[in-house]
């Protein structure tokens, strides 16, 4: 793995707490040429380090900020378990170059690290949630030395084959569209559907059935997939869910204590393959925390009391 020699990190405060921001470049380990490596360090110099990588659309603003909300709300903010104030954490846009061959799981792993480097940023506890995890999974397999902890939520390491056959639609819906010359109607379309699988059909009924609102279910997931059409183009969608495939980690080489959470209700990742990721993790200590949740695989997202006390240790 080589670095480009420059670096950038640039520097600036708000009311509360210290930001950098950080871009780099490196060639991947994997193949693939350089890609660009941006990242944020957000926090005291002298808070515990903590690396958070969320789902697939999550990027580096994972705190609020003056140019929008962060993107985990509730977890990540003053008095949360992820405080600014208390902790300093790193987070980082995902590599999703848009010519093939797409970046890896391991690729992105290796980008974090970099982005560790650059930082001056040596060992870290590592918060993963959704694809997050996976990325978490393979950076603590790859650099055991590095890592303190791991929390792992709504993640683990295999793929189970209901999520495998969503993902292989949503690219042939892609595809369809960049040669059709719809590109952003392609991603606005598979969005759509990747959205009626983050929550439960007990949430939709509550909230689009027969005292809801009209065309509410239909007025929702146009939204949805409008908004996520306006900010990513159907190439970078291409690489993000082929990135998703490729894991493959040796977690016995994992050394660090691994937490591990799930929601009985979640459909992408289910109970039984965080499961069998935790029966695999035969080289350090681990625990699994499961709840019940109507959030389904957005639970991660939606139950910030339930996360922050998973985060805090405080898990039953």
């Amino acid at each position: 793995m080589t670095a480009l020699a420059s670096s950038s990190p640039e520097r600036c405060r708000t009311a509360q707490w210290r930001v950098q921001e950080y871009s780099c470049g490196f060639e991947r380990p994997h193949g693939g040429g350089w890609s660009d490596v941006r990242g944020r360090v957000v926090g005291p110099d002298d808070g515990a380090v903590t690396i958070v990588l969320g789902g697939i659309s999550a990027d580096r603003r994972l705190i609020e900020d003056e140019d929008g909300p962060g993107w985990w709300p509730g977890v990540a903010e003053v008095g949360g378990a992820l405080d600014p104030t208390r902790r300093r954490l790193v987070s980082m846009d995902f590599l999703d170059d848009a010519a093939e061959p797409f970046p890896t799981v391991d690729d992105q792993a290796a980008a974090v690290l970099m982005l560790a480097d650059t930082a001056g940023i040596e060992r870290f506890a590592l918060v993963g949630a959704s694809y997050g995890g996976s990325v978490g999974l393979s950076l603590a397999a790859m650099a055991p030395e590095r890592v303190s902890r791991l929390d792992l939520l709504c993640a683990s390491a295999g793929v189970h084959p209901m999520t495998q056959g969503l993902r292989a639609i949503q690219r042939e819906i892609l595809k369809l569209a960049i040669e059709a010359g719809q590109g952003a109607r392609g991603v606005d379309i598979a969005r759509r559907l990747a959205m009626t699988t983050y929550r439960t059909p007990e949430e939709f009924a509550r909230r689009f059935g027969q005292e809801g609102e009209p065309g509410g279910v239909e007025a929702y997931l146009s939204a949805r997939g409008a908004d996520y059409a306006r900010t990513v183009t159907p190439e970078r969608f291409l690489s993000r869910l082929a990135s998703m495939e490729a894991a493959n980690p040796d977690l016995s080489a994992i050394n660090c204590p691994v937490n591990l959470l799930a929601f009985t209700s979640d459909r992408l990742v289910p109970l039984e393959e965080v499961e069998a990721t935790r029966a695999a993790l035969t080289g350090c200590d681990s625990r699994l925390v499961v709840h019940d949740s109507p959030y389904g695989h957005d639970a991660f997202l939606k139950e910030a009391a339930r996360v922050n006390a998973f985060l805090e240790g405080r898990h039953d």
